[in-house]
């Protein structure tokens, strides 16, 4: 049994997808750390802002739990051609929170997910980027949903699979 860590950057739709894997996951018999990192509330990270206030102890607690972990489903929406503001902020905040920038994603197994009403690959792509700069092993198969492409749970089930066999 694999545990995976499900990474949403997201209030609503994207959510609602996390939810969904989480269930496959759970229902495929591995284990789940479900974090939404809007909900971490984080401060938007800057030099200024580390050197001023230290490290939030939300941004610790996060960075903790993702170095504990070695398979990961990152899902957030797409704005504005590239991912979510909250979600480059938090790798921000993480990578400044481990010894070294690359450790809470270096050598892990990553998929990557979308819900979005305007397309979500430009979104994919930006995601893919950053991972794969911090050290990740990104999947090929990616998910992305919209208000008209539900969710394919059997690629879903095949994404959790291959991520529970390579972690």
């Amino acid at each position: 049994m694999a545990k995976i860590g499900i990474l949403v950057a997201s209030a609503v739709n994207n959510v609602k997808l996390g939810k969904r894997i989480e269930e496959l996951t759970l229902e495929l018999g591995h284990e789940v750390e479900f974090i939404n990192l809007v909900d971490l509330d984080l401060p938007l990270y800057s030099t200024v802002a580390e050197e001023k206030n230290g490290l939030p102890p939300q941004a610790l607690e996060l960075a903790n739990k993702i170095l504990g972990l070695k398979a990961f489903i990152v899902i957030a929406p797409e704005y504005n051609g590239v991912m979510p503001p909250v979600l480059n902020n938090a790798m921000a905040w993480t990578s400044r929170s481990t010894k070294d920038w690359r450790d809470a994603f270096n050598e892990k197994i990553l998929a990557l997910a979308t819900h979005s009403g305007g397309g979500g690959a430009k979104g994919l792509q930006a995601m893919r980027i950053m991972f794969q700069h911090l050290g990740a092993n990104i999947l090929a198969r990616e998910i992305l949903t919209s208000y008209d492409k539900p969710l394919n749970e059997d690629t879903a089930k095949s994404i959790i699979q291959q991520l529970a066999r390579l972690s």
